[in-house]
């Protein structure tokens, strides 16, 4: 029965998409130019591949609007998580769905990779619960998505969720906030997307969302007064989407690496809001701090404000609380 419904789900997606366009996930052979990539009607071969490790943890990579396998964000991100060496690596693919169509920035994302970005996210359900039928255990899978690819894993999460199957984990980076922050929960990434959401919002001015949409939320170098502005960016006018406007946007997923690469020094002091924390004592922002990229089981969910450095290695430790 389950399979039978998952053929029919798969037929969908070629319907829907198209056979070109189709979302793929792209399993990663030790390094980001060995790979095997499938469309989702495919996808239940990723468990016999030799490289795949179904005892080790498997961790998918979601890019947003615009994102492709070759972007910085991408091969930066994947390339950290090969490099830690402890799970199986896998790239969402959905580059044609989250293109922008003749250089129209807003048209392309209101009306084509939003749509698209709700559809995949709705099917990458399907996909996870067929991929756990043939080998994946989704207990040890975690989640990762930038921009509007945090709201596909979102989306995932609520869907299985509401089957009775919740993800351990799901990480949002800078998660999208035009469209989404207007959305009811069920239809974005929120706290009960997976047993433990965590979200690091670095663009909450412009391209991110305002929201609180983890469990734990956090907040490097914000204010109230004036738009947020990460260190090593700034805070000219610059063309859409080209580096410089999309500084701020991608300081997430830099910020996300060197917590791998540096383990213990991206660190945030919980607050109930930011007016709290700018008033605390140095003992009090010592008394609650969680270490951005972990999977925390014994926290206090909430706020989490932190500083950073402008250059890599961004964490400053105790220092940046």
């Amino acid at each position: 029965m389950v399979a039978s419904v998952y053929l029919i789900g798969l037929f969908i997606i070629g319907a829907v998409f198209g056979e070109d366009d189709r979302p793929k996930l792209r399993v990663y052979h030790g390094s980001l130019e060995k790979y095997t990539e499938l469309p989702f009607d495919e996808a239940d071969h990723i468990t016999v591949l030799p490289s795949f490790n179904t005892s080790q943890m498997t961790t998918l990579f979601c890019h947003g609007f615009t994102g492709h396998p070759n972007g910085p964000a991408v091969t930066a991100v994947i390339q950290a998580y090969l490099d830690q060496g402890q799970s199986n690596v896998i790239l969402l693919n959905w580059d044609r769905l989250a293109a922008a169509l003749n250089n129209q920035i807003s048209s392309s994302y209101l009306n084509r990779a939003v749509p698209n970005a709700i559809k995949v996210g709705a099917y990458l359900a399907d996909v996870l619960l067929s991929l756990s039928a043939v080998g994946l255990d989704l207990n040890k899978t975690h989640l990762v998505g930038h921009s509007l690819g945090a709201h596909i894993v979102g989306i995932a999460g609520n869907k299985m969720a509401g089957k009775g199957v919740r993800l351990p984990w799901i990480t949002g980076l800078d998660p999208a906030g035009v469209v989404f922050d207007s959305k009811r929960p069920e239809e974005r990434l929120n706290p009960e997307s997976a047993a433990y959401v965590d979200v690091i919002h670095s663009d909450p001015s412009k391209y991110g969302s305002r929201r609180n949409l983890g469990k734990v939320d956090y907040w490097p170098n914000f204010r109230t007064v004036g738009p947020v502005v990460q260190p090593g960016c700034d805070n000219r006018p610059y063309p859409r989407f080209t580096p410089g406007d999309l500084c701020n946007h991608n300081k997430c997923w830099q910020y996300l690496i060197d917590s791998m690469k540096y383990p213990g020094t991206v660190i945030g002091t919980f607050a109930r809001n930011y007016r709290t924390w700018k008033n605390y004592s140095k003992q009090q922002r010592l008394d609650t701090v969680l270490e951005l990229g972990k999977r925390h089981e014994d926290y206090v969910p909430g706020n989490y404000y932190l500083l950073t450095s402008p250059s890599s290695p961004y964490g400053l430790g105790e220092n940046g609380l």
